[in-house]
Formats: structure tokens, sequence, C-alpha cells
């Protein structure tokens, strides 16, 4: 019997299924895992245990479109699920929240009542839908708020920016809450609107793939999730470089590359992902001709 050990034990299970159930299985949101993934979710949840303070901790995760950051927000969330006290009310220890697209003080408490499943009026003065949200935040102790997309502030004049940042620094005081602010590099300048707030905020990125040796082990990691009889060896010096010089650095192009590979392979019956098969699939990539299909979830 041929070793099946470039599988995981799941994959293994998928050798027998139909075509369709194969393409399925890779086309479902698989684990992955990286140190510098591990590294920051660590660090978040750390953020969870800390003592509260007047001044909490806060970070801003920083990352290029399509390389990770909704993945790592969303295990954090997996980690830290909503519970049930005795009495049936929610504790919400980690909260995500999409920031407003305009730096409107009104329609950030909205949006953290909204993720509270709190009815409310959105019209409401500013000064109730805030007491609302303290009064929420509290009795769900939620110690943790994630901001998502925070540089989508910026479109906003000057001191609208201004009142929103004040808005969720004295919403980060009041309510001991530690702010975790996601989004690219401009991050920076939206928190640097608050010379004071921005110093507590520690720097976490999600950088562009190097060809190294992490870059390896992560398509090694991503074969095992194909149901293909025998290995593609995506590590080989060739087909790591075709798929590395193919992608722009970033963990969702790789996916997209290695899952269209590993789908064409299916396709034409083929037992692995041979060069030629990677190689079509990669200059239709650079070409924006990648077949039509479902993206990786999650990335």
């Amino acid at each position: 019997m041929k070793s099946l050990a470039h599988l995981s034990d799941d994959t293994v299970q998928m050798l027998e299924a139909s075509l369709p159930e194969k393409l399925a299985f890779i086309r479902t949101s698989h684990l992955f895992t990286y140190p510098a993934f591990d590294h920051i979710l660590r660090d978040l949840q750390d953020l969870v245990r800390f003592p509260r303070t007047t001044k909490p901790e806060c970070r801003a995760v920083i990352a290029d479109s399509d390389n990770g950051k909704t993945t790592l927000t969303r295990r954090f969330l997996a980690n830290n699920p909503v519970v049930l006290d005795e009495a049936g009310y929610p504790i919400n220890k980690v909260l995500w929240v999409e920031t407003p697209p305009s730096a409107d003080e009104r329609r950030l408490y909205s949006s953290i009542l909204e993720a509270l499943e709190i009815t409310h009026r959105p019209d409401a003065p500013p000064a109730r839908l805030d007491a609302l949200v303290q009064q929420e935040l509290a009795a769900q102790q939620t110690t943790v708020l994630i901001l998502d997309e925070l540089h989508a502030m910026l479109n906003s004049p000057a001191r609208q920016q201004k009142q929103f940042m004040a808005a969720l620094k004295r919403l980060s005081n009041v309510r001991s809450l530690s702010i975790v602010a996601c989004g690219t590099v401009d991050i920076a300048r939206a928190l640097a609107i608050d010379s004071q707030f921005v110093s507590r905020f520690t720097r976490l990125a999600l950088p562009r793939w190097q060809a190294n040796e992490t870059f390896l082990q992560l398509l090694t990691s991503f074969e095992t999730k194909m149901p293909l009889p025998q290995p593609s060896k995506l590590n080989a010096p060739d087909k790591a470089m075709e798929i590395f010089m193919s992608s722009d650095g970033t963990i969702g192009s790789v996916q997209k590359i290695t899952m269209r590979a590993a789908e064409a392979a299916l396709k034409k019956n083929s037992p692995n992902i041979t060069f030629k098969i990677l190689q079509e699939v990669c200059q239709s990539y650079r070409r924006g001709q990648l077949v039509p299909g479902p993206p990786p979830s999650g990335v």
C-alpha cells in the first residue's frame, strides 16, 4: 500500500469520495498556522486575561488585504465565544465591530450595539447611545473590542476624525476596554490623530511572505488538505518558486493558487499536482484569468 503520509487523517478519508465531494472539501476553509500568526493570537489572548486598568493596553494588527487578518480575528473570536451566565445573560468577553465608513461618533456607538444585539434607535443622541453602550459592555463583561478596518475613518474630515478617536479613547478609559484596531498600514495615521491614545497601542504585523523555510512549511501544510493519492511536493524548489513568483506574497494568493492547482489535478484525474498543471494555473493567475470559484473563506 502506498504511503499517504503527505495527507492529514481527514483528507485520507476523502480519497474514496466523489469528485464533487473532493472539490467541496478543498474549497472548505482549513486551519493553517505559522509563527507570526500564532504569536499575534497568543498576544491578543493575553489582553483578555490582563487585569483591567484605567489605561488598558491596546493593539494594532496591521496586514495587507488578503493576508490573514480576517482569519486571525475569526480564530480569536472562536477562542472566546459568547457564553451564558446562570441567569441566561450573555457574557461577551471579545466583541468584533466593523468600523463605520465615516468617523461618526453616533455610528460607532450604533455599530457596537448592533454587535451586542441590543435594540436601539440609531438616530438617538450620541450621549444616550454612549450611555447604553457603556451599560451593555459592563453587563456583558466585554474586555476586548476589535475594530476592523479602522483606517476607513480617515475618509472623514479632520474634525470628525478627532471626535471619533476621542470617543473611542473615552470608551476605553471608562470601561477599561482594550482596543484591537485591525487594518492596513494606514492604521498608524488613524491612531496618530490622538498622540496620547496612540502610545497605548503595540503594533503587530502580519508581513508578506518571503521565499524561505517558513514559506515551504506553509506549502506543505496546504498539501495535507489536498485529496490526491500521491505527494505533489509543492515545497520542491521549482514548484515553490513558481507559486511564490506568481503570488503577491499574501497568504490569500498562495492559498488560491494551490487550491486551484489541486482542483485542476482532480479534474484531470492526475494523482498529484504536476509542474505542468501548476504552471498553467500560475499563468492564469498572473493574467487574472484564474478559473472562477469560491475563494478560500476567512482569509
